[in-house]
């Protein structure tokens, strides 16, 4: 399954998503089972596997990087394992990480300007694939979350049950293997169920 991770608001949490999802593939299922591509300008996902080879421990997976061409030949191609494409903002780039997937998911924080960015997305992608949205960096017992959930309930957008909380340990895992996958075992459950739906195929 390629699953394209987008947004075009900057800073919510792109790079780690696809990290952390790749990380709870591979503890999951093993080594070469996931790759990541780096279609971001900014080059993260490409930054944190060298720190990560640079401190002897590795990711565990492949981050390879992604350009027009890539992307339109993996769009073209089928896949076994599980692709996770680290979108850019905007651009060519952007529609064609969104064209490559099988399913984007929307990274947003509680912030009132990132669920209009979100919202924004998931209209695009949803013109030629499925979406939904993803809750991170929340802090539950805030107002701001609270409201958050009520907006995204209140306009039946697709979302994801698993929310991914605001942790010192995600955050200080850049640069390195991630040493636990937190809610992000949740929401790969919640992906392989897209997966089973998509495939027909049962538990």
């Amino acid at each position: 399954m390629r699953i394209a991770i987008a947004n075009a608001k900057g800073g919510v949490a792109k790079t780690t998503t696809a990290i952390y999802l790749a990380t709870a593939v591979t503890d999951r299922y093993g080594e070469t089972t996931a790759t990541v591509y780096d279609a971001d300008p900014q080059s993260s996902a490409s930054l944190w596997a060298d720190a990560a080879e640079t401190d002897g421990t590795g990711l565990g997976f492949e981050v390879r990087p992604a350009n027009l061409s890539t992307l339109g030949r993996l769009a073209a191609q089928g896949h076994g394992g599980w692709d996770f494409v680290d979108a850019p903002p905007q651009g060519r780039l952007l529609e064609a990480s969104i064209r490559s997937a099988d399913f984007v998911v929307i990274p947003t924080s509680d912030s009132p300007l990132d669920l209009q960015q979100a919202w924004a997305m998931l209209d695009e992608a949803r013109k030629t694939t499925s979406a939904a949205v993803l809750i991170v960096r929340a802090e539950r017992n805030t107002t701001a979350f609270k409201q958050t959930e009520q907006a995204l309930r209140d306009a039946a957008t697709p979302r994801f049950d698993t929310v991914i909380p605001k942790r010192q340990e995600i955050k200080k895992a850049l640069g390195s293997r991630p040493a636990r996958t937190y809610e992000y075992r949740d929401l790969l459950n919640e992906l392989e169920q897209v997966r089973r739906d998509m495939t027909g195929e049962e538990r």
